[in-house]
């Protein structure tokens, strides 16, 4: 059982470390770009700002309880924290927008409307409907300049 779980962290552990790669991905050039910081990307996230490192000491004390080693799981916690909360571009380019990394074409946002707190945008997501809230900023501007109905 504990090699499994050993497997188990160790793809979370790529997963993660593939995510954290990937926010530093540069914007396009002309891009208009906004940089958020650690409290409003935690903001932004929502809910999972606190259940993934909560997730992550639980998987630490399981180890402690279980007498084994630590450091993977404390590894885990380390990276789940960065990508929460490492300050990324966020911009809106030629070719779409750039948000935690990923790349949003112009052909995937389907509208964006503003709310209290920003503008919320609807995109199609691998064949998902999603939307997204974004924080309020000159990106968003532009966003919804472009995409309101």
């Amino acid at each position: 059982m504990n090699e499994l779980l050993f497997y188990a962290k160790a793809i979370l552990l790529v997963v993660l470390l593939y995510d954290v790669i990937i926010l530093f991905r540069k914007p396009e050039e002309g891009s208009k770009v906004v940089t958020l910081n650690f409290w409003k990307e935690m903001e932004r996230k929502g809910i999972n700002s606190l259940l993934i490192p909560c997730t992550m000491t639980f998987i630490i004390s399981l180890d402690y309880i279980q007498k084994t080693e630590i450091y993977l799981s404390l590894g885990l916690l380390i990276l789940s924290i960065i990508y929460l909360g490492y300050p990324r571009p966020f911009a809106f380019g030629k070719t779409g927008i750039l948000l935690d990394g990923k790349i949003i074409v112009k052909e995937r946002i389907l509208k964006a409307k503003k709310t209290e707190t920003g503008t919320k945008i609807s995109i199609e997501w691998y064949g998902w409907l999603m939307e997204k809230n974004l924080p309020a900023s000159d990106v968003t501007d532009s966003i919804l300049e472009e995409f309101s109905d």
